[in-house]
């Protein structure tokens, strides 16, 4: 993937060659640079537009055969003007959806009018809009690449609209007219006086049942969409509408998995947003209805919580946990969480589409129940399942107790060994069951994501420092005990944090550093010894950064191709 400063090379490039009166093969660009098609689209449109301006603003030149200049001649515009419409070019503007702005509505559009711009997506533009002959107000979806949209392209904006009307349903948007209008391919559906749900949730958390109450609905819409054989696949709280009566209306079809556009879809083509996808959809491989209801468990879980099911600084950390962890419970996030709901939430949620809910309408029906008071219906889980999710949604805690017990095992067979009375041996034993007692409250800190670097910081340098405090406290010998150090080393990789890898080894070779030079214990007769020690931490650091670097080498995959889709 180019860096940001190729990029800016790649801007200056194409100015000095608008300066020197060239024409930009736009072809050509989005051919070398696919993963800057969209920012160098709108540099050209805009470039274009404003030395339109600037020549639209010069004084016409007199009889001498000049002419004066057509404000909007030299744009590359998206929609191309056919023959007959040649003669209606003086009273229509052409646009590009890159040059309007707030001050440029009302546009005319074939018998629309667009009053102003409401959204835009991974694939469209959405406008409200007037029908000029019924006088409807509407919203109207422009395929967003123009001109420049390639024939998959087109093929899903044609799927979303096909989708979405051929399903009846008060909480699905509705389908009016799919057309062209001079190459822009576009659709209108209902208009939904109103926000969305991702928007509301930012100011405030909602209520338990009436979260409950709209997911309900919603999952009944998915049903019906099911039934349809028709699968959403990007289903979040930003495509979800609640109009002014508090119904929810689900849009964006654009990713649906339908029988007649299933070819659209490669094996391992990851389609949705990360946050809210399934396991099986994350690795690209089946997309089942049960997709859509882990999507549904999602959307209830950010309603009541505040927050996504796994937050990341990029899609490939979501995806890492989506694959790998449990989301924290939304209970845990937010004790007004009733207990049966954080339950429907978790059963919904299940990493194995087999234990979720067998259907969306089965969902509905529980929340139904859980807005009406009644017994829920529970799911049979064995302890080892428990323990697997339980594992799977705190790994880090679960590493850190599994860690402390060995030791404690490891401390209690040397008391058993050498004959020590335990009271002798009390602050060691004091020293763990703090050490493993003190790693809860810190789990329970790193839940919230304003304070979750620095717990982690701080759990890192607790861990070390209790730990050498333990092998400074230990009877000699002490090298077998030293093994604790590339432990954590080697546990800091759970984070896929290059900085934290760093931060452990370099605390740790610090508290070797320490020992050897405060404790009389054989390990210290050979100086060979420590540096060939502290030099193993530091090759294992080495080998976890690169293994991260690997991993997060995806992000450049995924950023470069549009394997990702959906998260806007």
């Amino acid at each position: 993937m180019e860096s940001s400063s190729d990029f800016q090379g790649l801007l200056a490039t194409l100015l000095e060659a608008v300066e020197r009166g060239e024409k930009i093969d736009r072809e050509r660009l989005l051919r070398e640079h696919p993963q800057y098609a969209e920012s160098l689209c709108q540099f050209v449109d805009n470039d274009q537009f404003l030395r339109a301006g600037v020549q639209s603003s010069k004084p016409e030149e007199g009889a001498s055969g000049s002419h004066s200049i057509d404000p909007m001649a030299t744009i590359d515009p998206l929609l191309t003007l056919d023959s007959q419409d040649e003669s209606r070019a003086s009273s229509e503007s052409r646009w590009s959806y890159g040059q309007l702005t707030a001050a440029s509505f009302p546009v005319e559009f074939g018998d629309y009018s667009l009053l102003c711009e409401i959204d835009r997506g991974g694939m469209g533009i959405v406008y409200k809009a007037q029908h000029n002959t019924l006088r409807r107000i509407v919203a109207l979806k422009v395929l967003r690449s123009g001109e420049l949209s390639n024939p998959e392209e087109l093929a899903r904006f044609r799927a979303e609209a096909e989708a979405t009307a051929g399903i009846e349903h008060p909480n699905i948007v509705s389908i009016f007219e799919v057309g062209e209008v001079r190459g822009l391919v576009f659709f209108t559906m209902a208009f939904v006086d109103g926000e969305n749900l991702s928007t509301i949730v930012r100011r405030e958390r909602m209520l338990a049942k009436e979260a409950a109450r709209i997911v309900s609905r919603v999952a009944d819409a998915v049903g019906a969409a099911h039934q349809r054989g028709i699968i959403h696949r990007d289903l979040k709280p930003s495509n979800l509408l609640l109009d002014a009566m508090g119904e929810p209306h689900l849009i964006d079809f654009g990713l649906a998995k339908t029988g007649a556009n299933a070819s659209l879809t490669c094996a391992g083509q990851i389609l949705g947003t990360p946050a809210y996808m399934a396991p099986e959809q994350a690795r690209g491989t089946d997309v089942t209805p049960a997709c859509d209801v882990y999507a549904l468990g999602g959307v209830l879980y950010e309603l009541v919580s505040g927050e996504a099911p796994f937050i990341g600084p990029t899609p490939v950390d979501i995806l890492l946990q989506v694959l790998n962890r449990e989301a924290p419970s939304a209970r845990t996030v937010n004790k007004q969480v009733p207990r049966a709901l954080d339950r429907i939430i978790n059963r919904a949620m299940q990493k194995k589409p087999e234990e979720r809910y067998e259907s969306a309408i089965a969902l509905q029906q529980d929340l139904q129940r859980f807005i009406l008071g009644e017994p829920i219906e529970r799911s049979h889980s064995s302890l080892w399942e428990r323990a697997e999710v339980w594992w799977r949604r705190e790994p880090v805690l679960v590493s850190h107790l599994v860690g402390i017990f060995f030791v404690l095992c490891v401390v209690i067979v040397s008391i058993l060994i050498r004959g020590t009375s335990l009271y002798a041996s009390r602050w060691i034993l004091g020293l763990l069951t703090l050490w493993g007692v003190c790693s809860f409250p810190i789990q329970k800190l790193s839940v919230y994501k304003r304070f979750r670097e620095l717990v982690y910081f701080a759990w890192l340098s607790i861990d070390v420092v209790i730990y050498t405090t333990l092998i400074f406290m230990a009877t000699p010998p002490r090298g077998l005990l030293l093994i604790g150090y590339p432990m954590m080393i080697a546990a800091s990789g759970l984070f896929y944090r290059s900085r934290f890898v760093v931060f452990v080894t370099g605390i740790s070779i610090l508290g070797f550093i320490g020992l050897w030079a405060s404790v009389d214990d054989p390990f210290k007769e050979r100086l060979e010894f420590g540096v060939i020690y502290a030099s193993g931490l530091i090759v294992l650091a080495i080998c976890l950064l690169a293994m991260i670097r690997r991993i997060r080498g995806l992000v450049d995959y995924f950023a470069g191709g549009e394997n990702i889709r959906g998260e806007e």
